[in-house]
């Protein structure tokens, strides 16, 4: 295009852009004065654009070929992060148009724009330049024109190359002429050139008719634009560069020199050199100088991160405008915030993650405690510290840019706090001068009057720990405190036209005091340096001359009585605020006052403060006593004692216990300090010793605290002499050595009781008959302005001190309710000694009128009061009854604004009766509920629906359950089209809302659509009534069940309506639906007494037979009952699970099972249980299944019937891993399934969702798990092993608590909680022992409470002390049970108890229990009725033989604490050589037994009892009390 144009081509200063391509561009100014092509700034909807005019020589010129190519240039460049191409091109007869986004600040402006670049940001965007030009040369597009006005940089430093002019500008330009070059590429007018040499051609020569740009060209431009950036000048000039061809000029001498990085010199100096050839590509550049002059994080982290954050519409889409704001600025903060530990990660702040953790320093208990500041963001939270400034920026200023460049333009309040906190985050990694040059003035821009509260607070804080975190300032900014800050701090003051709030009043004032002291910090700073001489003491481009000294003299103390001044102000404005909380804030920023105002903080601030303790709110006072032992060395002990101590000593008898507590704590505090004379230690101990008996133990403590202080500046003599008889009448011993606090309160006698200190009080205020009293009132008060206590020391106190007290008849009424109260007689003393602080006490309280207050300060807040009226809600209990309605359990979706504003709209114009009655009809019958009506799939089983209960109608899910008619009609109503119209159609029922002004009208609602509709209409405005549609039929049985409401709640409010439902689905039994109907667990008072024994008398097995079962086919491991015991089921080795129902066992009948629950081939039952108060068992198998199945059960007239077995959960366990025990509770809205392996875990499952909730690891070296069991509180859980050993695990914490071992170190078969002793903490256990015996044991101390031993093990006074075998090495435990392997002791391991189970008794209409009972069986196959309460019950009911005599029962102690109960079976008489003969004859006389009569009896018996090892047993009350036993064999006895 440059050859097509010349020097006498109409200038483009004429043109416009008033064509109608641009309409929706409107003309702000014209930008520089270009001949070329004229720039103009634009505004569209959309932002602001530079539209760039080209001016035609004629209009015969065409311009298509370069539109092409700047089009093409366009498509290229998409991908190109910082490069920026036109977006629009536009051509006309006259004019060409190139129109791209306006960005406000060229590198060329930035350059001089505050705050000025660092070094590191130079180097940021020199990378980003040497990106741009890498990325547009790998796709062939070249520049042509590259400078500082060409190079565009936003707010974050965010660099973007714009104006490709390769397309229509020359490539080659003659020397000879500078015309071509001043109208093309000089349009700024300062003659700067920054065109490659090499693009110059000689006079007299022509130029190339193929000149091509080529990338060495570019390089050249970018070093310039680079060396200009660090020099902050240009290097060349047109002249200046005809002379470097020429080789007369070298601005590597004259420029590069001034540059201090070496790495930087020399990168420009290879960029800038005469021969093209010895450039390096831009690539080669950043490769090269990688860890010279540009950080390894440029490069693999900082380029992509702010790619990423560096919003995709800066350069090509929609921006927020004037009008709108999108949020772009709080996004980019937000990420910022989220992502700021990966970004200290790349900046290498991980290398001093070990310091030590900064602490903060302990300050007033009652202070706001803001310093130092703990940043709560995410991953990253720590106390600031100044410690980790560096010696220079680094890439922290390149974020910090980011974030303050954010906070002027963001739309939320949550971003501008978070900003505060990030910017501290930055500020602790910068240097002292950058935190007051790039981050104080940003966060001093969130103060300003329309700004939130919460900001302005975090600004407040985050400005305070700002100038904390400075340690050296220069001279020049010594005065920013009184200058800057304070001035502007005034908004948090407030003033007569805006009273600012309470809380930002307060933060101020928690504030002060530390801005005091970095203000007098800085200033001193400042003076040490001009002493020294070590630093400038004025800015030379500001103030240049010889009385830059004196200068310096006079503004320092000018800046010194300013600060004092304005701070005085300020502190006079806090100190008498009327807010309370405002006033205890500014008590934390007292003692830092005091120290800046020295000798004038009497008259500023401690006058004032006096007042406090006549405030009515108890934490000013305290905090009041908090702050005077910091600001005692400010007053001197005369004006402490004089002044101070009576006010202290006054607040003694405040009627908050708080504030007496603390009064006692500060005097404590000033007496360790040694402010107090000796004198005035001695009054105050005989006065505050009486406070030892106070019934209050803080008091007591401060008091013995106070004593303890007063005696470490006291003579030996002096302790003994005065000291030890004031404090005597209160200690338990006549004299004390060491008068430390901990000794002083382990020798007090016990103070006296609360409720006679109460009762006192109530005394000294009735006071009109009685003379105890009046005696006070003659006398001066220890608690008086004086102080005095003359006449009433501690001393004098002994135990016949009340009987010298006047009392008259009414006084000893009183007296005898004090003694009925507890009042003893060695506690009449402590009464004495504080008999005047209880008549003080007496006095004030009447007066005291806050008794509205006290119940708002105790945290109860009548609603009443506040006109709020309680609204009952009821929650919807029908489910449980009914397990066919569906609740929907399962939240998928938020319950919105919109779905509150949608069912509004359907409920608003209700009258209050008709809601009122649809809400007590939730609990009559099912009413129709808003939401969505569950699917129902072929086989009957409820899905879960889509949405919650009170799913918006707006959902396009939702559809009407009159509206289906039929199969073609559903897929016309649910495709896209109904969803829409649905959509619109409610659209404008939730606007409608907003502007309702009469609600007794409806507005009605319409659209438009051209579809075809089917079934039936429904008013938006019905509630609770349905009218079926003409032909449906029962269209209202197949639309399936309608689903209840949750509660009664009828508003509105989406935050309530959350709150119920959340609270809902938390409370609700979710496995009602799976696991119901749940049944009612049976007690022993509700079943049926058939037996000859009274109902009142404790139940004693019979041993009558009633049946017995043999379907299982091999050994039968466990039998549990259901727990209404309507049924019970075995499993065995078959791995079968049988259910038998127990109503037949009264019935003379065939016995069968009724169902059977089969495992996998060869897999073994290895354990049951049930479900809590459900007919569901759990079954757990040795090929490691867990199997939930469901046993329907039917009633019908007497007659239970049962369905087919119905598979509801399943779990499987890892490979060779197995169940060996099971169990199962409800825990706090949990439904846990509780499992014991054999590889020695425990696993806690959610049987909701089959989830495993923990896992519970046993010691391997234990041996394997064989059972446990777990508290009535479900608390904790007690394993026991094969090795014998007992472990207790806490199920709260998922913890060991301790293990111990058995004697006998045999296998542990059962255990089972005590039913009556041991408060829940004994433990019966079947086996560990080597011989028969159940043994029980407490789990507290591991001791052996009983034993129940049978008559087949040995006797003998065995030792039962527990083994500690958490003492024991694992090694040491495996080395026991490998050497043991002496035959006699395995055999009698098999004698033991193998089954056994705890039953107990009530008396009708009772809960308490009255007899207790344990039922055993083992391998001696007989089965024991052990009587805990009375040992001489117990009886063998079956397993005994007809000729075996019946074994008797005792119960021994053959030590404390031990009860052993012992089977003995009578021994056979020795018999004589006759015996036998008279015997046989006295039977022949009367008549032998025939031989088949003796076999017929010995069968009978042996189908009496167990022919095999008992392996389990339980009990059932329903139809009667019975039992029911298991053993190896297969069979089942049913036992009365």
């Amino acid at each position: 295009m440059g050859q097509g144009f010349s020097l006498a081509t109409p200038s483009a200063g004429s043109a416009g852009i008033d064509i109608p391509q641009l309409g929706d561009v409107q003309y702000e100014k014209s930008i520089g004065n270009a001949r070329f092509m004229k720039s103009i700034r634009g505004r569209t909807d959309n932002g602001v654009v530079l539209v760039k005019v080209l001016v035609k020589p004629y209009t015969e010129v065409e311009l298509d070929k370069y539109k092409k190519q700047i089009i093409s240039q366009r498509k290229a460049l998409a991908g190109v992060p910082n490069a920026l191409a036109f977006q629009r091109i536009i051509e006309t007869d006259t004019n060409g148009y190139l129109v791209r986004q306006f960005l406000y600040s060229s590198l060329y402006d930035r350059l001089s724009t505050r705050p000025f670049l660092e070094d590191i940001e130079k180097k940021w965007l020199a990378f980003q330049l040497l990106c741009a030009l890498r990325d547009c040369h790998a796709r062939d597009i070249y520049h042509g024109d590259i400078k500082a006005q060409n190079v565009l940089v936003t707010s974050w430093n965010w660099l973007y190359l714009t104006d490709f002019s390769s397309a229509f500008k020359p490539v080659m330009l003659p020397d000879d002429n500078p015309g071509d070059f001043s109208y093309f590429f000089d349009t700024s007018g300062r003659r700067t050139c920054y065109i490659a040499p090499e693009r110059f051609y000689a006079s007299g020569e022509n130029p190339p008719q193929k000149a091509r740009m080529t990338w060495a060209m570019d390089i050249f431009s970018a070093g310039c634009v680079i060396a200009q950036m660090f020099l902050e000048s240009e290097i060349f000039s047109l002249a200046q560069l005809y002379k470097y061809r020429r080789g007369e000029y070298d601005p590597v001498i004259t420029h590069l020199s001034l540059i201090g990085d070496k790495d930087v010199r020399e990168m420009i100096s290879h960029m800038i050199q005469l021969d093209p050839e010895k450039r390096y590509s831009a690539d080669q550049y950043l490769d090269f100088w990688k860890g010279k002059v540009f950080p390894s994080y440029f490069y693999n982290f900082l380029h992509q991160y702010m790619e990423l954050i560096t919003d995709p519409s800066s350069g090509n889409n929609a921006m927020s405008s004037a009008s709108k704001n999108l949020g772009e600025a709080d996004d980019r903060i937000d990420r910022v915030y989220y992502d700021f530990d990966k970004i200290s990660y790349f900046l290498g702040y991980h290398q001093e993650e070990d310091r030590a953790v900064a602490t903060s320093q302990l300050s007033s208990r009652l202070a706001l405690d803001h310093f130092p500041m703990r940043l709560s963001i995410p991953n990253h939270e720590h106390f600031v510290s100044a410690d980790l400034a560096p010696p220079e920026d680094d890439g922290t200023l390149i974020f910090l840019t980011l974030i303050v460049s954010s906070m002027r333009t963001t739309a939320r309040v949550a971003s501008r706090i978070r900003a505060c906190d990030i910017l501290l985050a930055f500020a602790e990694r910068l240097t002292d001068e950058a935190k007051l040059d790039r981050v104080l003035p940003y966060l001093m821009t969130l103060l300003h009057k329309d700004e939130t509260d919460m900001v302005v607070i975090s600004a407040i804080r985050a400005i305070t720990q700002l100038l904390q975190l400075v340690r050296m300032v220069t001279p020049i900014n010594s005065h920013v405190l009184v200058e800057y800050v304070l001035p502007r701090m005034e908004i948090a003051l407030g003033s007569k036209s805006r009273i600012s709030s309470p809380l930002v009043r307060a933060t101020y004032a928690s504030c002060l005091g530390s801005l005091a002291t970095t203000a007098q910090r800085f200033l001193e700073v400042a003076s040490s340096l001009r002493a020294d001489g070590s630093m400038p003491i004025t800015d030379p481009e500001v103030e240049p001359g010889a009385d830059a000294e004196a200068n310096f003299e006079s503004v320092f103390d000018n800046a010194g009585r300013q600060l004092f001044e304005v701070l005085e102000a300020h502190s006079k404005q806090l100190v008498e605020d009327p807010d309370v909380h405002v006033r205890r804030a500014f008590l934390a920023s007292v003692p830092e006052l005091c120290m800046f105002f020295q000798e004038h903080s009497n008259d500023i601030l401690l006058t004032h403060l006096n007042t406090y303790l006549n405030d009515r709110d108890w934490t000013l006072k305290c905090a009041f006593f908090d702050t005077i032992v910091g600001i005692a060395t400010f007053i001197g002990s005369t004006s402490l004692e004089e002044f101070m101590l009576p006010l202290m000593v006054q607040a003694l008898t405040d009627t908050e216990e708080f504030v007496v507590h603390a009064a006692l704590h500060s005097l404590a505090q000033l007496a360790g300090l040694g402010l107090l004379s000796r004198p005035k230690v001695w009054e105050l101990v005989d006065l505050v010793s009486r406070f030892t008996m106070h019934p209050n133990i803080w008091i007591r403590d401060a008091a013995a605290e106070f004593v303890s202080m007063a005696a470490r500046f006291l003579d030996l003599a002096d302790v003994r002499g005065v000291l030890m008889p004031l404090v005597k009448p209160y200690l338990k011993v006549p004299y004390l050595s060491d008068f430390s606090e901990l000794v002083l309160l382990d020798t007090l006698k016990k103070p006296i009781p609360r409720a006679v200190f109460d009762q006192a009080i109530t005394w000294a205020q009735s006071t009109d008959r009685g003379v105890f009293w009046k005696s006070l009132q003659q006398v001066r008060s220890a608690f008086g302005p004086t102080g005095s206590i003359a006449g009433r020391s501690s001393k004098d106190l002994t135990h016949h001190s009340m009987g010298k007290v006047a009392r008259n008849e009414e006084d000893e009424k009183w007296l005898a309710k004090l003694r009925n109260l507890g009042l003893k007689q060695e506690d009449e003393l402590k009464l004495l000694a504080l008999r005047e602080f209880i008549w003080r006490l007496s006095k004030i309280r009447p007066r005291d009128p806050a008794d509205g207050d006290n119940a708002a300060q105790s945290g109860f807040v009548s609603l009443k009061a506040l006109g709020v009226t309680p609204q009952t809600v009821f929650f919807n209990e029908q489910p449980l009854t009914d397990p066919s309605l569906d609740v929907g359990l399962d939240p998928s979706g938020p319950y919105t604004i919109a779905d509150a504003l949608l069912d509004a709209s359907m409920t608003i114009d209700d009258s209050v009766g008709k809601r009122k009655r649809a809400a007590i009809n939730t609990h009559k019958s099912r009413v129709q509920s808003l939401g969505p009506q569950p699917a129902q799939t072929s086989s009957g089983r409820l899905l879960s629906p889509p949405a919650t209960g009170r799913a918006s109608s707006m959902d396009p899910r939702v559809s009407s359950a009159g509206a289906r008619t039929g199969g073609a009609d559903d897929a016309s109503i649910n495709d896209g089209n109904y969803s829409s119209r649905r959509a619109i159609r409610h659209t404008s029922s939730a606007l409608s809302l907003l502007d309702r002004k009469d609600s007794n009208k409806s507005i009605p609602e319409t659209a438009m659509t051209d579809t075809n509709a089917f079934g039936e209409v429904e008013g938006p405005f019905i509630q609770g009534q349905h009218v079926e549609a003409p032909g449906a039929g029962q269209g209202e049985s197949k639309a399936g069940p309608r689903r209840p409401a949750r509660h009664s709640y009828e508003g509105t409010d989406p935050n309530i309506q959350k709150m119920l439902d959340k609270m809902y689905l938390d409370n609700f039994p979710r496995d009602i639906k799976d696991f119901g109907p749940f049944v009612q667990p049976i007690s022993r008072t509700k079943a049926n007494y058939v037996s000859a024994q009274p109902p009142g008398e404790p139940w004693r097995p019979e041993g009558k037979l009633v049946a017995t079962f043999g379907e299982h086919e091999g050994p039968i491991n466990r039998v549990v009952a259901s727990p209404d015991h309507v049924f019970f089921v075995t499993g065995g080795h078959d791995g079968a699970v049988k259910v038998w129902d127990t109503a037949r066992l009264e019935r003379n009948i065939t016995q069968r099972s009724r169902q059977t629950h089969k495992h996998a081939e060869n897999a073994a039952v290895t354990a049951l249980c049930f479900i809590e108060n459900s007919h569901c068992f759990v079954s757990c198998a040795s090929d490691g299944t867990v199997h939930v199945v469901k046993v329907d059960t039917i009633s019908a007239s007497g007659v239970v019937r049962y369905g087919k077995l119905r598979l509801l959960r399943e779990h499987q366990l890892p490979r060779d891993e197995f169940a060996v025990w099971c169990e199962h509770f409800k825990h706090e809205a949990h439904s846990i399934l509780l499992l014991a392996t054999n590889r020695s875990r425990i696993l806690g499952i959610d049987l909701r969702l089959m989830n495993v909730l923990y896992v519970l690891e046993n010691p391997v070296h234990h041996g394997t798990p064989t059972c446990f069991c777990v508290d009535r509180k479900r608390n904790w859980l007690c394993l026991g092993t094969s090795h014998g050993v007992i472990d207790l695990w806490d199920l709260r914490f998922k913890m060991r608590l301790r293990g111990w071992g058995v004697p006998g170190k045999g296998p542990i078969h059962r255990l089972s909680v005590h039913p009556t002793k041991g408060r829940g903490k004994w433990v019966c256990i079947s086996g560990g022992t080597s011989g028969g015996e159940v043994t029980v044991w407490d789990l507290e101390k591991t001791t052996c409470r009983e034993i129940y031993r049978t008559g087949s093990s040995r006797d003998g006074s065995r030792g039962y002390e527990a083994w500690e075998v958490d003492e024991d090495k694992p090694e040491g435990m495996l080395g026991r049970f490998a050497t043991n392997l002496e035959s006699s002791d395995a055999a009698s391991t098999d004698r033991g108890v193998r089954a056994m189970i705890v039953g107990t008794g009530t008396v009708e209409d009772s809960r308490d229990v009255r007899h207790a009972f344990i039922v055993t069986g083992g391998s001696d196959k007989r089965l024991r009725f052990w009587d805990i309460g009375r040992a001489e019950n117990s009886c063998v009911f079956s397993g005994l033989h007809r000729d075996d005599a019946k074994p008797t029962y005792s119960s021994t102690n053959p030590m404390s604490g031990l009860t052993v109960n012992t089977e003995r079976f009578p021994r056979p008489s020795p018999t004589a050589p006759n015996a036998g003969k008279s015997r046989r004859s006295e039977g022949s006389g009367s008549g032998r037994s025939a031989r088949s009569t003796v076999l017929s009896s010995s069968q009978q018996q042996l189908l009496h009892s167990h022919l095999d090892s008992i392996l389990d047993v339980a009990l059932l009350e329903y139809p009667y009390p019975m039992s029911v036993s298991v053993d190896r064999s297969g069979i089942v006895f049913v036992f009365q």
